[in-house]
């Protein structure tokens, strides 16, 4: 599992937490409810009118996957499944139901046109690395979706302070206003507050996140279709393995199966 993010955030807000406690008279100052309505509430609504709302699920979907390390064992086990397959070739063994269990998706498809035949080999390499591109950009497109929903949120908590400021300036001319000028001024600037840490620490760091997550992907879909062309010319299990091998870090590597043959 890739901890990383989960422990950054955490970490990230313990520290806040602290500071609020160690340095704040009255934390629950920061318990504003309109300031955090305002932030996100206004960001989600910023967010649901930029993209639509399938787009948006999409995009914490892949942020579970990323968070939980999904990419890297994927790549290892694509890698295990096309060693297998070439071992089963190797054999003379049938490959259709060991086709129909195969996990991942973009795979199974790639093998299934593989199979039919009905495309050239060099047509087939080109087609499926279009696809690879394709689907890149596509994951590369959901960490620039949080990078572009992180701006919201620190122009929210301005609103949210300008709010605060036209409220506080309006009682300055009833009594007591002065004593309440401090206290008033500190939780209109909650709003701000909460802004910069929606975005400085989860969204923008999350986007980053993916970004470098669409990597990994873009990695695994260059092995299945490399793999997918050394079945198609039915190669040696040992050099498939070897070649596919070459794609991970010397760690990654032992986590692999040994071929037996």
């Amino acid at each position: 599992m890739n901890l990383s993010l989960p422990f950054g955030l955490f970490m990230g807000a313990g520290i806040i937490i602290w500071a609020i406690v160690q340095e704040i008279s009255n934390p629950m100052i920061f318990t504003n409810v309109h300031a955090i309505a305002i932030v996100i509430g206004g960001t989600t609504a910023a967010a649901m009118v930029c993209f639509p709302f399938k787009h948006i699920l999409s995009i914490m979907r892949i942020m579970f996957k990323a968070s939980t390390g999904g990419f890297q064992k994927e790549t290892i086990g694509t890698i295990n499944e096309i060693v297998e397959l070439s071992q089963m070739m190797v054999e003379d063994k049938p490959l259709e139901e060991a086709i129909a269990k195969v996990r991942s998706p973009f795979l199974r498809e790639s093998l299934q046109l593989a199979v039919d035949g009905t495309i050239p080999d060099n047509e087939l390499e080109a087609v499926l690395f279009k696809r690879v591109e394709i689907q890149n950009e596509k994951y590369k497109q959901e960490g620039i979706t949080y990078k572009i929903i992180g701006k919201f949120p620190p122009a929210f908590g301005l609103i949210g302070t300008t709010l605060g400021m036209i409220s506080l300036l309006q009682g300055l001319g009833g009594e007591s206003a002065f004593e309440k000028l401090g206290p008033a001024m500190s939780v209109s600037l909650t709003a701000t507050f909460y802004g910069l840490v929606v975005a400085n620490l989860f969204l923008i760091p999350i986007g980053e996140n993916l970004s470098f997550a669409s990597q990994h992907d873009l990695t695994r879909r260059r092995i299945i279709v490399e793999g997918v062309m050394l079945l198609k010319h039915r190669k040696h299990p040992l050099i498939v393995e070897e070649c596919l091998k070459s794609y991970l870090s010397p760690a990654d590597r032992n986590q692999m199966k040994k071929v037996d043959i």
